[in-house]
């Protein structure tokens, strides 16, 4: 569970919406506190564009998990339409891969992983971890509340609804920034996910948190960043 908290980093890092320009290049990193502890864990993200293609590369080491992911997409008008997107972590000396490959011809993505292949449905629009983020920036700026996803994740379609639930002044690494809280809507569930995203930095995360029980809590922080857009000099 610790993994698939930290898996979700990787997102509202990124693109572009109809009002805000596109991000170029961005490096970030992230602390990592573990049950209100900290630890040597450091999550480092990297996007890279080249026109309306983009590149994200995000990895963490730490002594419980070691995770590398990377995905491809391409963007414009705030529709981002998958490529591919492939996911190694190791954690106690256990592996998993997984890998996806949308074609948008056919409207199928195919998923790979140690058990073999599976084609799936992505007829509608299918993201895979990263891409929807791009769409939920957007859908940030834009002034919604709430807003829902079909991802790709554990070889099934799944329905991710997301709302506001209210602000915060947040210390970070690079200062104190005022943010928008959004949570997934889990319905009934204790498992809680909340995400801080600042407008005052065009709407980029800038924490992570994940309760998976009252034994397991993962707050991930902002403590650097680089970026340019696109239109810079």
């Amino acid at each position: 569970m610790l993994q698939k908290c930290l898996l979700a980093l990787t997102g509202l890092l990124l693109a572009s919406a109809a009002t805000a320009r596109d991000i170029d290049h961005m490096r970030a990193e992230f602390s990592v506190m573990l049950n209100g502890d900290a630890t040597k864990g450091v999550n480092t993200l990297s996007i890279d564009r080249n026109r309306d293609q983009y590149h994200v590369h995000f990895s963490l080491r730490h002594w419980l998990l070691d995770v590398d992911q990377k995905a491809s997409f391409t963007w414009h008008d705030c529709t981002a339409s998958p490529e591919t997107f492939s996911y190694k972590a190791k954690a106690l000396g256990v592996t998993r891969e997984e890998r996806l490959v949308f074609d948008k011809g056919t409207d199928m993505l195919l998923y790979q992983d140690k058990d073999g292949d599976k084609l799936l449905s992505a007829e509608g629009g299918v993201f895979d971890p990263v891409s929807f983020f791009f769409e939920a920036r957007c859908d940030l700026i834009a002034g919604k509340q709430a807003f829902e996803y079909k991802v790709a994740r554990d070889g099934e379609i799944k329905s991710m609804p997301f709302k506001v639930v209210g602000t915060q002044a947040l210390k970070t690494g690079i200062g104190t920034l005022d943010t928008l809280i959004v949570e997934r809507d889990r319905g009934n569930s204790k498992r809680k996910t909340r995400f801080w995203v600042a407008p005052e930095l065009d709407y980029l995360l800038v924490q992570i948190s994940h309760e998976e029980n009252r034994q397991l809590a993962v707050t991930a922080t902002l403590s650097k960043m680089d970026y340019r857009l696109a239109d810079e000099g």
